[in-house]
């Protein structure tokens, strides 16, 4: 079979060389390393075939573009067959031209030109020469180290006669047998045929069989020196990150807007933990058992839904916290006036139990405040605190002390915050805090209350004061992935150490803010280390519930962001590799877990509305 033959017998008068004594002659090291993939990689299949030739594929960074060519009076006319052929559409005004045009502009670029003869090598070859002959000064071959390689393709010469082409010009071959060491320096691509090797429709992955033949016949490729491509294979992203996975060197496609924005994304789609960290084993003691609730630990994930909690435990090699958790429901997340629910109208729900408006904090459809789970927890004498690391008139925080139409009128909301009876609350936004109003600001306010206003984490971690206003620069809650260090595990363990002797016990919301930020950017990386901090805290949670007896552990989401699917993963290695569908909120329902006593409570499905029903049922 063409492809498999390594073993070819030297002829009497003929060099024909082997792929072993390829190996003595041609350096492989660039080739052996396993490559980062780029929409360089990228080739722009049938290209003419679009509605914008070459520069859909150019501006999108592709760097190999291919036309197929019919010679015709003397002429190059760009078609897939006969019937095709139009006098406008020519290969100098489709390519040559815009070549010109944008490699003079752009001395950076390089690109490969896949040029397909349909028929009758004789007449195109020539006009090929003539014709591409402005673009000689840019042209990439040995000894001459410029940015436009050219490629022959389809109905190529034999290999005999190759050599007596220019040496800018190179051909694609679809077979290894047969070539002597001058005809394989002609060789430019090989190409090959999916079907040469498995039938496959694009669905699910190659078996290890299948793997096998694939991966022999591109190893025979890049062991001969030579990059490799497959023809004829499905053109989905199934199919794409098969060929990545593999190491195929140029990934074709007719898709070019999809397979662009897959590479263009490949960087902040996927993820490898550098190492796992270790989890909390609960005791199950107190888990499920129907008696007295004495303290409330709300866990929210903003953004987290199902594939970022996996994506999370793939990430840490199988292993997450809040798996620890038995009892499992889900929360339906949509508003009073869209199916997709804001962080306003999602916190809203879960902290005062009534769908509302997006957008719409602590009220209703129709405005009217509501009272929140941190307002009922004061009234049955609990300590209370509101715990997030983004900005504290952000939704979620402001659901569970303000009450406002509008989400974005934050110093209307933080100026509301004297009239709550939260405990301690740690965020950032200071200066919507600052704003005067009749000459005196939230802050000053505050501090009038009783309330010790903190601008340091440190002070907030080491204040024995027991109302805090806690009011952090930007740079403590900026992200994890760029060195947030411990904030929020460590908030977690001040509250709990400073409410832990409280005779009525506590609620306190915590909040993992910054996954919805991952999915908002489309960031894996930063959706897996937020939630990652935020099941520390879990760990954290399940860890004090077993030791006070009396805690019950809720963790759950205003609602799932990005849109987020995992397209490739190895739990082994830490590695997740995630496809986003939008960069905004999504309606898929999101999973709750419980946790100690009244757990059971929580499992089935329900609105989210139902979360504040069945706490404010256990603070009487």
């Amino acid at each position: 079979m063409p492809g498999f033959n390594f073993e070819i017998e030297m002829k009497k008068s003929t060099k024909i060389i082997t792929i072993t004594a390829l190996l003595l002659n041609i350096s492989m090291a660039a080739i052996a390393q396993i490559k980062a993939y780029t929409v360089a990689d990228a080739h722009s299949h049938n290209d003419y075939k679009n509605n914008i030739p070459f520069y859909r594929a150019y501006e999108k960074g592709f760097g190999s573009i291919e036309a197929d060519v019919y010679a015709v009076k003397g002429q190059l006319m760009v078609a897939h067959d006969k019937k095709e052929i139009s006098a406008k559409r020519s290969l100098k005004v489709l390519y040559i031209d815009p070549l010109i045009e944008k490699l003079s502009r752009d001395p950076q670029r390089h690109l490969r030109l896949l040029i397909e003869i349909k028929e009758d090598y004789k007449a195109v070859l020539p006009l090929v020469i003539t014709e591409l002959k402005p673009l000689e000064k840019f042209f990439a071959y040995e000894g001459h180290p410029g940015r436009l390689s050219i490629v022959m393709t389809g109905a190529v010469p034999p290999a005999a006669v190759m050599p007596n082409y220019p040496d800018w010009m190179s051909f694609d071959v679809d077979h290894l047998d047969g070539f002597t060491e001058t005809q394989w320096k002609k060789i430019g691509l090989v190409s090959f045929p999916l079907s040469r090797y498995v039938h496959w429709n694009g669905k699910g992955v190659f078996n290890a069989e299948e793997i096998k033949r694939v991966k022999g016949g591109i190893d025979s490729v890049h062991n001969a020196g030579k990059k490799v491509r497959f023809f004829e294979t499905p053109d989905t992203k199934s199919s794409w990150l098969a060929m990545l996975r593999l190491g195929v060197d140029v990934i074709g496609t007719d898709d070019i807007e999809g397979l662009g924005n897959f590479l263009n994304g490949k960087d902040r789609s996927e993820y490898t933990a550098t190492q796992p960290y270790a989890i909390y084993h609960p005791t199950y003691k107190s888990d499920g058992e129907v008696k007295k609730v004495k303290n409330i630990i709300l866990c929210i994930g903003d953004g987290m839904g199902l594939s970022q909690i996996y994506a999370t435990y793939t990430a840490n090699r199988g292993q997450l916290n809040i798996f620890q958790m038995l009892n499992i429901g889900f929360s339906l997340t949509y508003s009073a006036d869209a199916y997709i629910t804001d962080s306003a109208a999602g916190a809203t729900a879960f902290a005062s139990g009534q769908k509302t408006n997006d957008r719409a904090v602590g009220v209703d459809a129709a405005g009217k405040p509501l009272k929140s789970l941190a307002d009922y927890s004061a009234e049955a004498g609990k300590k209370t605190a509101d715990i997030v690391v983004c900005e504290l008139t952000d939704a979620t925080p402001a659901a569970f002390y303000a009450h406002n139409s509008e989400r974005s009128k934050a110093t209307d909301i933080a100026s509301q915050i004297v009239s709550s009876p939260v405990d301690i609350f740690l965020g950032s936004a200071y200066k919507d805090f600052t704003v005067t109003r009749d000459g005196e600001s939230a802050v000053d306010k505050m501090k009038q209350k009783g309330y010790t206003v903190v601008r340091n984490f440190d002070d907030f971690l080491t204040t024995p004061a027991t109302k805090i206003l806690g009011l952090m620069d930007d740079s403590v809650t900026r992200p994890k992935m760029d060195g947030r260090g411990n904030y929020l595990p460590l908030a977690l363990k001040k509250v709990t150490q400073a409410f832990k002797n409280a005779p009525n016990g506590f609620f306190m919301m915590i909040e993992g803010s910054q996954i919805d930020h991952g999915g908002h950017a489309n960031n894996l990386k930063q959706i897996i280390t937020e939630n990652a901090d935020f099941d520390r805290v879990v760990g954290d949670a399940l860890r004090f519930a077993d030791e006070d007896g009396e805690t019950l552990v809720i963790v759950t989401a205003d609602h799932e962001t990005g849109g987020l699917t995992l397209l490739d993963g190895n739990i082994n290695k830490g590695y997740v590799w995630g496809n986003f569908s939008t960069n905004d909120h999504t309606g898929t329902p999101v999973p709750i877990f419980t946790y100690g006593p009244h757990s059971l409570d929580f499992r089935g499905v329900f609105n989210n509305t139902e979360i504040f029903n069945k706490i404010k049922a256990l603070l009487k």
